[in-house]
């Protein structure tokens, strides 16, 4: 096999099937067809003279040979793309794709004014928007398969990543308003009464609010595990049970209880890069976008 000769489009395609699991996911996320995908993973494998995944029923799991591949595939993808941010002419406008990891409440909370603004600056660049978990986006950026992330930052990030903290949130307990009809029941009678409705117990923002309830000696009598926020919000508004959720997500048909023994817990969110890494023309493009939107809401705040 000579490396020169793999043509580094087939080594994305192979890694958008490895990262996510199916061809048709791959498909969706490279903007192709799911033949277009499977012939330049099928090509790929001839050129290497190996398979690289075991194809099962509903399932795509790679090959031990595809597994030590991987790692190396990582390194090539990361070289062309910082091969790219070096090179790219800075007098030219703006073109190309910028994959950009977002966890749900990020891009649908924090972020829609600064989209919209750099759609409208930069018509000619892609953005290829993933939404995902706050953890997984601080993988996606460690492995190289997005070049920045936004999200949740309590969670332990690997050391080739570095966070910045742009929002500080403040988490308050929330229950439908039927449930306060006759008075307001205190977060202890609530967790005897109703399951809470959290984020996966792996996640910081559930992390957080079980170490602000284990102070307060509260154990919820279930916890129904819902990771996207705006969904947890919605599911607490029908009076199936509590949850504690960021003030923004307070709604006419939430009602907040009353202050509790501590202080309600408090996160993090913000930008997530690799350390080291060349600064690329349309990440750095996103980044000041970022900056110029929080800046004018900040003058616009009332003192």
């Amino acid at each position: 096999m000579n490396p020169a000769h793999i043509d580094h489009q087939h080594i994305l395609a192979f890694l958008s099937v490895a990262e996510t699991g199916s061809f048709s996911a791959a498909a969706q996320q490279l903007h192709l067809t799911q033949p277009a995908v499977s012939k330049r993973v099928a090509l790929l494998e001839s050129q290497v003279g190996a398979p690289l995944f075991e194809r099962m029923a509903r399932q795509v799991v790679l090959t031990e040979f595809g597994a030590q591949f991987l790692p190396a595939a990582r390194q090539v993808r990361q070289a062309m793309d910082d091969l790219s941010a070096v090179t790219l002419d800075s007098s030219r406008p703006l073109r190309g794709r910028l994959a950009i990891a977002l966890s749900h409440y990020v891009g649908l909370h924090l972020l829609p004014t600064v989209l919209e603004a750099f759609s409208r600056r930069y018509p000619d660049v892609l953005l290829d928007l993933r939404f995902m978990d706050s953890e997984a986006a601080i993988g996606a950026v460690a492995q190289g398969s997005v070049r920045l992330a936004y999200g949740t930052l309590g969670h332990i990030a690997p050391s080739s990543v570095e966070t910045t903290p742009l929002w500080q949130e403040k988490l308050v307990p929330l229950v439908a308003l039927r449930h306060t009809a006759h008075r307001m029941p205190t977060l202890h009678e609530l967790a005897q009464h109703l399951p809470m409705i959290a984020p996966a117990a792996h996640t910081s923002t559930r992390q957080a609010i079980d170490i602000w309830l284990n102070a307060q000696q509260i154990t919820p009598l279930a916890v129904i595990e819902v990771n996207q926020l705006d969904s947890i919000a919605l599911l607490v508004g029908t009076g199936i049970g509590w949850g504690v959720l960021p003030e923004t997500l307070q709604n006419p048909g939430l009602a907040r209880l009353p202050n509790t023994e501590r202080a309600p817990p408090e996160r993090q969110l913000g930008l997530i890069t690799q350390k080291n890494r060349p600064t690329h023309r349309l990440a750095q493009a996103f980044m000041d976008c970022v900056t110029e939107c929080r800046s004018q809401k900040a003058d616009t705040q009332p003192e």
